[in-house]
């Protein structure tokens, strides 16, 4: 199997051109089978989906614990939209829909790359940016993946973010961030408003090729993870967090039942001293 297709410069010199566009089948079935595998384990694993929250624990709380900032939200929904907007203009093409697909793939793709630097400061400067990535707190979580509880036992409580949520997003900021970079470049080999085309300023043939290859295994990547994200957040048991990422908040219920107070204790106001003791014990 190829990931990339080969020819042959002006010069005859042999180059990558791009990527092997057929992955784009094999990337939409893979992340096909992780649906289906992950359905079947949901539906056989034995471990309750939470534990008994102590009442005292409970009254500490307000009905609806913050999640997510307004700026938070808006981020999140952007970024949706210009992904979605550079996969079917990137894509339609592939599928015999003809139409001038590089202005609006390179205004959504504009749009998206200021949004993640807006991210990356806004994450440093406003939010908590461990809560995001894999810790070793998160080996209980894995490890009941592995090994489901028997008898009924409770699935570990999570931080802010769940394991999987955390491997997903760092699978994300990898596909992002080549999107974004290769992206950037191939800005100066297109006529745009942003910058003055000069199709050598960086490679030559064989480099931009490089960068091409680079470009669409990344987006066929993506258009896997578009379809994983969206199935869990259709997930019944997911709801509540992707009607956070709409609201901002999720039901007290729901948070203590699936989130750790002792590793998150929400957004906003910290919880009072007495919650975060009963949480810890």
């Amino acid at each position: 199997m190829n990931l990339v297709v080969r020819g042959a410069s002006p010069w005859g010199q042999p180059i990558i051109l791009h990527a092997a566009w057929s992955l784009l089948w094999l990337c939409l079935a893979g992340a096909a089978a992780f649906v289906v595998v992950h359905a079947l384990w949901v539906r056989r694993r034995a471990g309750a989906p939470a534990g008994p929250v102590p009442p005292e624990l409970a009254g500490a709380f307000p009905g609806a614990v913050a999640r997510h900032s307004f700026v938070a939200r808006v981020f999140h929904w952007l970024m949706a939209a210009c992904v979605l907007t550079l996969l079917a203009t990137a894509f339609s093409p592939r599928f015999g829909l003809a139409f001038d697909w590089v202005g609006p793939h390179v205004l959504a793709g504009a749009v998206l790359v200021a949004a993640i630097a807006f991210h990356i400061a806004h994450a440093i400067t406003c939010q908590d940016v461990g809560a995001i990535w894999p810790v070793p707190a998160d080996w209980p979580q894995l490890r009941a993946v592995l090994f489901p509880p028997r008898d009924g036992a409770a699935m570990p409580r999570a931080g802010k973010y769940p394991l999987g949520n955390k491997l997903f997003h760092l699978g994300a900021v990898v596909v992002g961030l080549t999107l974004a970079a290769t992206g950037t470049a191939m800005l100066w080999r297109v006529r745009t408003p942003f910058v003055t085309r000069d199709p050598y300023r960086f490679f030559g043939d064989g480099g931009w090729g490089v960068v091409y290859a680079l470009h669409g295994l990344a987006a066929m990547a993506l258009a896997g993870l578009v379809v994983i994200h969206i199935y869990f957040a259709i997930r019944p048991e997911k709801r509540p967090i992707t009607r956070s990422m709409l609201v901002g908040t999720m039901d007290r219920d729901f948070y203590l039942g699936h989130h750790d107070p002792a590793r998150w204790g929400g957004e906003g106001p910290a919880p009072k001293e007495s919650a975060k003791e009963a949480g810890s014990a």
